[in-house]
């Protein structure tokens, strides 16, 4: 997909390829991006963006000199904001938030330059102009892409922290069945046969991506069961397995509910990329493109609907998925770079809410 959405038109002044593929490895039957494998890719696309700034900033020094002191007054504040919207930009990076909103300025302030510039122009400045729009296309990849991969990492450190978590509650269950042996009351052997369940129920609900706020709460309740069957004599090793399983488990709860945060965080993420590329496409498009916005909008109701409530989502990734391919192939002519950033959000973002939940 992500092929169909470069500009066909652009020829890369570099062949260089940072394009390194993710590892993975499979934890708990889940599987989650390579910390390491990641560290190396972060860095070399840390690297582009700082090429493509300069190479920016000189395409607008090289357009501004052709296109010299016979420019309109339009012209002459398009290529003043794009100097503004590029300094935006780089402090935003050089800040660590977010630079998309500066980006998409700058994205838009070139189309109007190259609107008001229409196509009477010389050789050079054509050629000036391609070259900066394919370095502003190239920095808005690279930011997106850095963008991906840190987020990447941190939805590993969160998957791999719950997963953790636990094994440690796993561990201290077990401990405990060891702890109180064979000599114990009908009672208690329920109870611990009874947190052995919730366990395997907490498992399988982790590694399907569905919600688990109810497996947390049972299995809290079913401990304090356990505790008050137990009563007061117990040796302090039990004491202490069962403090160490609360204090897990509290853990454990924390953790999933930054997960939870993080997948509620590319919901709101991809209906802000929807909001953008509506707004880009503008009003001036077909019936098809129309019914595919409003699709996309009604799947992605749905999505967060089912994200809210803690469902199974790999049906509404699907679907959320499938509208904008339908919505692609409705698109005709020459994408906007625009549009083009915005159709490649909503990909990643729905890749990433992927990663999160499944």
């Amino acid at each position: 997909m992500f092929n169909l959405l470069r500009n066909p038109g652009s020829t890369p002044r570099s062949t260089n390829s940072h394009s390194a593929r993710l590892g993975v490895e499979v934890l708990e039957g889940r599987a989650l991006p390579s910390t390491f494998n990641s560290v190396l890719p972060i860095v070399s696309v840390a690297h582009n963006i700082q090429r493509d700034l300069k190479d920016i900033q000189s395409d607008v020094r090289s357009l501004t000199r052709t296109l010299g002191s016979n420019s309109s007054a339009s012209v002459t504040a398009d290529l003043t904001a794009l100097q503004t919207d590029l300094a935006a930009v780089k402090a935003d990076l050089g800040a660590g938030v977010s630079a998309s909103t500066d980006l998409a300025k700058l994205t838009n302030d070139l189309t109007t330059l190259t609107s008001d510039l229409g196509t009477n122009l010389t050789r050079s400045a054509r050629h000036e102009l391609r070259d900066l729009t394919h370095d502003v296309n190239a920095l808005s990849r690279d930011v997106m892409q850095q963008a991906k991969r840190e987020a990447d990492r941190a939805e590993h450190e969160i998957l791999s922290t719950v997963q953790r978590d636990l094994q440690a509650i796993v561990g201290d269950v077990q401990a405990l069945v060891r702890a109180l042996g064979s000599n114990t009351s009908v009672t208690v052997k329920a109870d611990l046969t009874v947190l052995q369940g919730d366990l395997f129920t907490l498992k399988a609900d982790l590694n399907a991506g569905t919600s688990v706020t109810a497996d947390l709460t049972k299995l809290t309740n079913d401990l304090t069961t356990l505790t008050n069957d137990l009563g007061t004599g117990v040796s302090s090793t039990v004491q202490g397995i069962l403090s160490d399983l609360r204090q897990d488990l509290q853990t454990l709860t924390t953790d999933v509910g930054h997960l939870a945060n993080r997948a509620q965080q590319e919901v709101t993420d991809l209906q802000a990329d929807l909001t953008n590329l509506t707004q880009q496409l503008g009003t001036n498009v077909s019936a098809n493109v129309t019914a595919d916005l409003n699709a996309l909008d009604a799947a992605l109701t749905t999505l967060s609907g089912d994200v809210n409530a803690g469902n199974d989502i790999s049906a509404d990734v699907n679907a959320v998925f499938k509208d904008e391919i339908t919505l692609l192939g409705d698109l005709t002519g020459q994408l906007s770079l625009g549009v083009r950033l915005s159709l490649l959000d909503i990909a990643f973002d729905l890749q990433a809410l992927s990663n999160v939940t499944t």
